[in-house]
C-alpha cells in the first residue's frame, strides 16, 4: 500500500521507518495521506490526521487497520465475532461492524444490512476492540470509527456522529472528551 506523509521531519523519519518495515511504500502519488495535526490537508487524497502527542496510538491503529504483511493476513483470519441471526450463527468481520448497541440488556452488532445478537458484554467489547478502531460513545453504544462520515458539535458539549448507514448517534458529554482525545481533536 502506498502512503503519503505530510508531517514534520522528526515524525517523517519515524513513520517512514515504521511503515517501510511493514511493506508500505512512501509516495507522493499515494491515495492515502498521514497528516500531522496543523499541516495543510490535501484535497486530492483521503487523509488521516494525527496528533503528534499520540503517535503511539497512530502506530497501533496503522498496525491493526492498514497492515498488509503476512503477519497481518494471519491476524485478519481472527478478526471476527460470532453473531446470532434468528436461529443461525454467522461470522462477522470487525470491519463490517458499524456499531455495537445495548438494548434491554442484549448486545447487538449492527452491519449495513443486518443486526446480530452477541453473547459478549459491552464492557468486554470496549476493552477487546479498542485497538481495532472501536470506541465507546455513550452508556449503550460503541462505534467503529471507520464508519463515521461526519462529526457535528452538539448541545452541552456533546457530539453528533453521522454514520455511513444514514444513522445519527450521539456521543454523550461524559464520553466526548475521551472520544476527542482518541481522534486527536
Amino acid at each position: 500500500m502506498k502512503l503519503k506523509l505530510i508531517c514534520s521531519n522528526s515524525y517523517q523519519l519515524l513513520l517512514k521507518e515504521f511503515l517501510e518495515a511493514r511493506n508500505f511504500q512512501i509516495s507522493e502519488q499515494a491515495e492515502l495521506a498521514l497528516v500531522e495535526n496543523g499541516q495543510k490537508i490535501p484535497e486530492d487524497v483521503i487523509s488521516l490526521v494525527f496528533n503528534p502527542q499520540q503517535i503511539d496510538q497512530l502506530i497501533s491503529f496503522l498496525e491493526n487497520q492498514l497492515g498488509n504483511g503476512a503477519e497481518q493476513k494471519e491476524k485478519n483470519l481472527q478478526d471476527h465475532l460470532i453473531g446470532q441471526l434468528d436461529e443461525n450463527y454467522e461470522i462477522i468481520n470487525y470491519q463490517d461492524i458499524i456499531l455495537f448497541e445495548a438494548q434491554n440488556s442484549i448486545i447487538y452488532a449492527r452491519t449495513k444490512a443486518k443486526k446480530y445478537r452477541l453473547k459478549e458484554k459491552l464492557y468486554q467489547l470496549e476493552d477487546e476492540l479498542a485497538a481495532e478502531g472501536f470506541i465507546r460513545i455513550n452508556k449503550s453504544e460503541i462505534v467503529n470509527i471507520i464508519h463515521i462520515k461526519e462529526i457535528v458539535p452538539w448541545f452541552n458539549g456533546r457530539l453528533l456522529l453521522k454514520l455511513d448507514i444514514k444513522k445519527e448517534i450521539e456521543v454523550s458529554r461524559s464520553y466526548a472528551g475521551d472520544f476527542k482525545k482518541y481522534l486527536g481533536l
